[in-house]
């Protein structure tokens, strides 16, 4: 018998096609309030990807700006488009000055040449955010851009909001996804970067394998194979490494379900093996761009290495970058010159910890494997990758490069607790305190990074009251009012279903 839309709804509280809806807009005006409370090119390397964006949007690949070589990629922009260049250099890095200092953007749609260091980077991103051109090349067609980037991040926090409600008998994996939303995820999917969407298909990838390996690790919904072909897929052609952090993601479900399981499920479920294929695809794909286009190639911006150092010492000043990059995955924001309060990265690894070590205790031995794997690869898969190439490039590495696997980590971990707990209302009672205090630190990181901006870090703390300084188009208080607004409404709406819904108990594995 399937188990169908109405009869789930009635166990949950709320339908999938609903909350795939709602969390859709609401995500969308969030992430858009975080678009407008940071000037332009605010986002780490921005100015490389608006270009890169608007060139291809526009019908230039680019070519070479030294023959032979594919990393500084030349290429013709309005100088409006160009100007982002030059637009932040009064306040990029100085994290006390707001950015008042910046000089009035320019409109002149004059053609310029200038290169790009992203230009051999996958085109996917970039040729659907570059869209936003298309209503204007000049300041307000950036906004568009940064909005069409924080709409493909809605769409995957949609889907993965889809496939909790629709299929997930366990509420704690509700926690496990706004513990992954840190907040240096939300900065990222707001502005125009690949990054940002590249953390999010991967909280939205990462949902859906823990869904599949604790509740239907013999025989999951076409639906949710689905969603973990179309996530896989869309993860794997965004940025170089990025096909690599979705292997190792199947790597780690396939642990913790065993190999002999999924070999099964292969040979008797045809739309498994149809997925597989996709994914397939999407990696032939990818790796055909990655190699042909020497994506893996970057500057060599990171700490020197001295020369004649051993292999020991290059591994050691690897290592102790390890803490700075943690740091940075919950939220060293902007061009990593905006930190945020220090309590607030406190809680987060209180919480990160707490939910390992629960994640640990009564869990199956497969499960244990599969999550000290992902929490040892989110932790030294970086050191690996940057020892490797830390002679030509210097220790050059950033907290958000090893989110997409780090919160897979996370999702796994808290997902896994709901082994330890044995009763609903506790489990309800934790998965509504892990949300009610990430929606609090978000908010707190929110008004922390428009502050920067608008008065510098050591600036007046009620500037919005008065709107001082520098203000977005929408407003200081207006900005700050709504996204508080928007937070309470995701977060009475998440504590309405885990409080009124019960949990998911589908009749069958078949059930779409």
């Amino acid at each position: 018998m399937l188990a169908t839309n109405e009869e789930f709804s009635h166990r949950s509280g709320v339908r999938p096609r609903t909350a795939f809806l709602v969390i859709l807009a609401l995500s969308f005006l969030a992430l858009s309030c975080w678009s407008f409370a940071s000037p332009l090119v605010a986002g780490p390397d921005e100015q490389s990807h608006i270009i890169r964006a608007d060139a291809l949007a526009h019908g230039q690949l680019g070519h070479p700006a030294t023959p032979g070589e594919q990393l500084l990629v030349t290429v013709t922009v309005p100088q409006a488009i160009y100007f982002s260049k030059l637009y932040p250099g009064c306040w990029q890095f100085l994290g006390n000055n707001p950015a008042t200092c910046a000089p009035s953007w320019t409109t002149s749609q004059a053609p310029i040449a200038t290169t790009v260091y992203v230009g051999h980077y996958p085109p996917l991103y970039y040729a659907i955010v570059g869209t936003g051109t298309y209503f204007s090349q000049q300041k307000a067609g950036i906004y568009a851009m940064r909005l069409v980037s924080s709409l493909l991040s809605a769409l995957m926090l949609a889907l993965g909001a889809y496939a909790i409600v629709r299929w997930s008998r366990r509420k704690m994996i509700v926690a496990g996804v706004f513990m992954a939303l840190t907040p240096m995820s939300l900065f990222l999917s707001s502005v125009v970067n690949p990054s940002g969407f590249e953390i999010v298909s991967a909280i939205c990838l990462w949902t859906a394998l823990a869904i599949f390996v604790m509740d239907y690790p013999i025989d999951p919904p076409r639906g949710l194979v689905t969603v973990i072909a179309v996530s896989a897929s869309v993860f794997a052609l965004i940025r170089g490494l990025s096909p690599l952090w979705v292997g190792l993601a199947g790597i780690v479900a396939i642990m913790a379900v065993g190999w002999r399981e999924i070999w099964a499920l292969l040979r008797r479920r045809h739309d498994v093996r149809v997925a597989v294929g996709v994914i397939g695809a999407a990696f032939v794909v990818a790796l055909t761009w990655i190699t042909t286009q020497g994506t893996l190639h970057i500057l060599p911006v990171g700490v020197p290495v001295p020369k004649g150092s051993s292999e020991l010492h290059i591994i050691r000043m690897t290592l102790g970058a390890l803490k700075r990059w943690r740091r940075e995955s919950i939220g060293v924001l902007g061009w990593l010159d905006t930190g945020l309060p220090n309590f607030l990265y406190s809680v987060w690894y209180l919480m990160i910890v707490g939910a390992f070590i629960g994640g640990l205790w009564r869990s199956s031995w497969r499960q244990r494997l599969a999550l000290i794997l992902a929490s040892g690869l989110a932790l030294f898969m970086p050191v690996v990758i940057v020892a490797r190439e830390a002679r030509v490039n210097g220790i050059v590495w950033q907290g958000r490069d090893s989110l997409p696997i780090t919160v897979g980590a996370i999702i796994l971990a808290v997902a896994l607790c709901a082994n330890l707990i044995r009763s609903a209302r506790l489990e309800r009672w934790g998965v509504s305190c892990i949300v009610v205090v990430v929606a609090l630190l978000n908010l707190i990181a929110f008004y922390a990074n428009l502050r920067r901006y608008a008065v510098g870090r050591m600036g007046g703390r009620l500037f919005f009251l008065h709107n001082v300084g520098w203000s977005p188009p929408t407003g200081q208080f207006a900005t700050l009012f709504v996204y508080g607004v928007l937070t309470a409404v995701i977060t009475a709406l998440v504590l309405r279903w885990v409080w009124v819904g019960s949990v998911a108990t589908p009749t069958t594995s078949q059930g779409d």
